[in-house]
């Protein structure tokens, strides 16, 4: 994994670099799914983070949002159905899905697929980079502390989350 953007630079700017396929770092978040951190914020300034997403099947998936950065989210394999904010939206390899900082979201796949995320500003990866630290079995209050240290609330918690932060 590279270790920081800037190692060398010329005339034509700082050096950039390539992750070959698997060069990543692998995280295991627990349950049937992987991923693989790309791109860490550390490396980009902070300016975005990128990691693929290896899912089984999802047959329901709790609301929730993060509010310290957006997502886009482009399908590689299978086929989802987002829930963002109000919109309901579907889709196989090669779709979009744009989730704003704050927004409730929430997908499933009956089919199992890959996503490539990126988040805006860095964060995303570094919250399951996080997670994988906890091994199979975190406690209740470890996930918890994770999720309030990247702002991650559900949707129960979204109402006193705004409140909170507007005082």
């Amino acid at each position: 994994m590279h270790k920081g953007s800037g190692d060398h630079t010329s005339v034509w700017g700082a050096d950039g670099w390539a992750v070959a396929p698997g060069g990543g770092i692998h995280v295991e978040p627990g349950g049937p799914h992987s991923l693989e951190v790309l791109v860490r914020g550390a490396d980009v300034g902070g300016a975005l983070g990128v990691f693929e997403f290896t899912h089984d099947v999802i047959k329901e998936n709790p609301p929730h949002a993060h509010h310290g950065f957006m997502k886009v989210l482009y399908i590689l394999e299978g086929h989802y159905d987002f829930r963002v904010g109000n919109a309901e939206l579907s889709g196989g390899p090669g779709t979009v899905v744009v989730v704003p900082r704050g927004s409730q979201h929430s997908f499933t796949t009956a089919t199992g697929g890959r996503i490539l995320f990126v988040s805006s500003p860095a964060g995303n990866e570094e919250f399951f980079l996080e997670i994988g630290r906890l091994g199979p079995n975190p406690t209740a209050a470890q996930l918890a502390d994770v999720r309030t240290r990247f702002h991650t609330v559900d949707l129960d918690q979204q109402e006193a989350f705004l409140r909170d932060a507007q005082e």
